[in-house]
C-alpha cells in the first residue's frame, strides 16, 4: 500500500539519503562557527643541525631543539561572532529546506504510486474497450455476412478496433513506464497495489476559502521560512563583512623549552613561559573589506527580493491548488454521472441499432463515450487526490501523517 511505499522509499531512495546527508552536513556549520570562538591550544617542535665558523674562535657544530605549547583565547573578535550568528541561522535554514524536501519526498511517492494506479485503471478501460469493440466488428461480419448492413459498416467496426488497439498499447507502454519510476523511488518492484476505495468520501477542501490557504501558505510553508531566514543570513553577512574594520584583540600564552645541545651557546639554554595581550588591527586592506561589504549587501537586496518573490509564488500556488481540488470535488460527481448517461446513452442506441434506426456508427461512437466518460472518472478521481496533496503542501502542512491518511 502507499504507506509502505514511503517506507520503502525512506530506506532506499538515494535522491532522498542525499537530501538527509546534505542537512546533516549544513547542520554541522554552526559547530564548525562555535569553535572559532573557543580556545585553540598547538603544540610546535623543531630539530635543526647548526654548523658555525666564526672569526674568532674554531668552527662548531651542533644540534638545536625547541618545544612549545601555545594557547589562544580571543577576547574581542566581531568578526568570528558575527560568523557565528550567521550560522546560526543558516541551522535554520536548513531544517527550513529540510521540511520543504520531506514535503516534496511525500508528494513525489504519492504522485508515482497513484500514476501506477492510474495508468492500471487506464489499461483496464482500454482492454474492456478493445474487447467491446471487437464484438461489434464480429456482429457486424456477421450481418453483412446475411446482408442486413453494407460493407462499409465492417470497414468502420474493423476501423474503430485498429484504433482501440493502437491506445490499449500505447496505455501498456505508458503502465511498464509508470511503474519504472515508483520501483526507481522505492528500490524495487512495487509489485501489486492497493487500489482506490470506490466509496472514499470527495469533500471540497476545508477551510472552504482561498484566502484561507493563502495565508496558512505565509504562515507555515517552509519554502518560504528557508527564503525568510536566507535574508537573515544575508543581513548578517553584512554585518560580518563590516567587522573587517574592527580590531581583533586576543588573550596568548606559551610555554617554551629551548636545548642548544653541546654548542657553545648551551648556557643560553632556556625555558620560557609568556602571557599577554596581542591586538591586530587592519589599516589598509586594499580596498578589500568595502568591496566584501558590497558585495554582501547586493546579497543582501537579493534575498529581500527573493523573499517577495516566493512570497507571490506561493500565493498562485495556493490559490490554484485550492481552485483545483474545489472543481475536482465536483468533477468526480459529474463525471460519474455522465458514466451513466453515456451507458444508458449506448443501451439506447444499440436498441436502434437492432430496429434499424441506428447504424454502426452511431453505436461504435456511443461505445468509445462510454469508455471515455469511464476513464475521465478515473481520472477525475486521481486528479483529486494529487490536487488535495498539492494544496496541503502549498500551505505548508503536508506530512507523513497525510501518508497514514491517503493510505486509508
Amino acid at each position: 500500500d502507499l504507506a509502505q511505499a514511503y517506507e520503502q522509499a525512506l530506506k532506499n531512495d538515494p535522491q532522498w539519503a542525499a537530501t538527509t546527508n546534505q542537512y546533516l552536513a549544513e547542520k554541522e556549520k554552526e559547530q564548525l562557527s562555535y569553535g572559532a570562538l573557543l580556545p585553540t591550544v598547538g603544540f610546535s617542535g623543531s630539530v635543526s643541525y647548526n654548523k658555525v665558523e666564526p672569526e674568532s674562535i674554531p668552527s662548531y657544530d651542533y644540534t638545536g631543539r625547541q618545544l612549545a605549547i601555545q594557547a589562544r583565547q580571543g577576547l574581542y573578535r566581531a568578526d568570528l561572532w558575527k560568523a557565528y550568528e550567521k550560522a546560526k541561522i543558516l541551522t535554520s535554514v536548513a531544517e527550513a529546506d529540510y521540511r520543504y524536501k520531506q514535503q516534496e519526498q511525500v508528494l513525489r511517492v504519492s504522485e508515482a504510486y497513484f500514476n501506477v494506479l492510474r495508468a492500471q485503471e487506464t489499461l483496464s478501460s482500454a482492454k474492456t474497450e478493445e474487447a467491446a469493440l471487437k464484438r461489434q466488428l464480429e456482429q457486424a461480419q456477421k450481418r453483412f455476412d446475411v446482408g442486413l448492413i453494407a460493407k462499409t459498416d465492417v470497414f468502420e467496426a474493423q476501423a474503430q478496433l485498429d484504433a482501440a488497439v493502437a491506445a490499449r498499447i500505447s496505455q501498456e507502454v505508458g503502465l511498464a513506464s509508470s511503474q519504472e519510476a515508483l520501483a526507481g523511488i522505492i528500490g524495487s518492484d512495487a509489485g501489486q497495489l492497493s487500489t482506490l476505495r470506490d466509496d472514499f468520501i470527495v469533500t471540497p477542501p476545508q477551510p472552504n476559502n482561498a484566502d484561507e490557504w493563502v495565508k496558512l501558505a505565509h504562515e507555515k510553508n517552509p519554502q518560504l521560512a528557508t527564503a525568510r531566514f536566507n535574508q537573515q543570513v544575508a543581513e548578517k553577512a553584512v554585518e560580518e563583512q563590516r567587522a573587517g574594520y574592527r580590531p581583533t584583540i586576543d588573550f596568548v600564552a606559551a610555554i617554551s623549552d629551548r636545548d642548544n645541545g653541546n654548542s657553545p651557546l648551551s648556557s643560553q639554554n632556556s625555558q620560557a613561559i609568556s602571557a599577554g595581550i596581542e591586538m591586530q588591527w587592519p589599516i589598509y586592506t586594499g580596498g578589500r573589506t568595502g568591496s566584501a561589504i558590497k558585495q554582501a549587501s547586493y546579497g543582501r537586496d537579493a534575498a529581500r527580493d527573493q523573499v517577495t518573490s516566493v512570497t507571490r509564488q506561493l500565493t498562485t500556488q495556493a490559490r490554484t491548488a485550492f481552485l483545483n481540488v474545489s472543481a475536482d470535488s465536483y468533477r468526480v460527481a459529474a463525471r460519474q454521472q455522465a458514466v451513466k448517461s453515456a451507458e444508458a446513452a449506448l443501451a439506447a442506441t444499440k436498441a436502434g441499432y437492432d430496429v434499424g434506426t441506428r447504424n454502426i456508427v452511431d453505436v461504435l461512437l456511443a461505445e468509445r463515450n462510454v469508455y471515455a466518460a469511464k476513464r475521465d472518472y478515473a481520472n477525475s478521481r486521481y486528479d483529486y487526490v494529487i490536487n488535495t496533496v498539492k494544496l496541503r503542501a502549498s500551505s505548508g502542512q503536508l506530512g507523513e501523517m497525510d501518508i497514514k491518511e491517503l493510505n486509508g
